[in-house]
C-alpha cells in the first residue's frame, strides 16, 4: 500500500525539538517525524488501554492486545501503575475461548 502524505504546522520549539531528534539519530527530519509519531501512537494506545482496563471495560488480555504488548509485559506495566489486577475465572474463560475457539 502506498504511503500517506499528511502536512502539519509546529511552533518553533516543537519544530526545534524534532529537529535535534533528527540530529541526534542522523536522520532526515521527515523520518524523525514518523518514528516520534509511531511513538506518541504508541504511547497513547498503552494509555487507553490502560484506562479502559482500570475502569473494568475490558479485560488484561484485551488491554495487552489493544497496546500491542504480550499479556505478561502488561500484568509488569500495570502493576508499575499501581492497577490492581481483576482477573476473575469468567475472564479466564472467556480468553480461553477467545484463543482456542471455545474448545476449553
Amino acid at each position: 500500500m502506498p504511503a500517506k502524505t499528511m502536512s502539519a504546522r509546529f511552533d518553533d520549539e516543537l519544530y526545534g525539538e524534532i529537529l535535534e531528534y533528527a540530529r541526534e539519530k542522523g536522520i532526515p527530519k521527515t523520518m524523525a517525524l514518523r518514528e516520534l509519531a509511531r511513538e506518541g501512537i504508541k504511547r497513547w494506545r498503552l494509555k487507553k488501554a490502560l484506562a479502559l482496563y482500570r475502569e473494568g471495560k475490558i479485560t488484561l488480555w484485551k488491554a495487552s492486545r489493544m497496546a500491542g504488548l504480550s499479556l505478561s509485559k502488561m500484568v509488569e506495566v500495570a502493576a508499575s501503575e499501581r492497577i490492581p489486577i481483576h482477573y476473575r475465572a469468567e475472564d479466564l474463560e472467556r480468553d480461553f475461548k477467545s484463543i482456542f475457539g471455545g474448545k476449553v
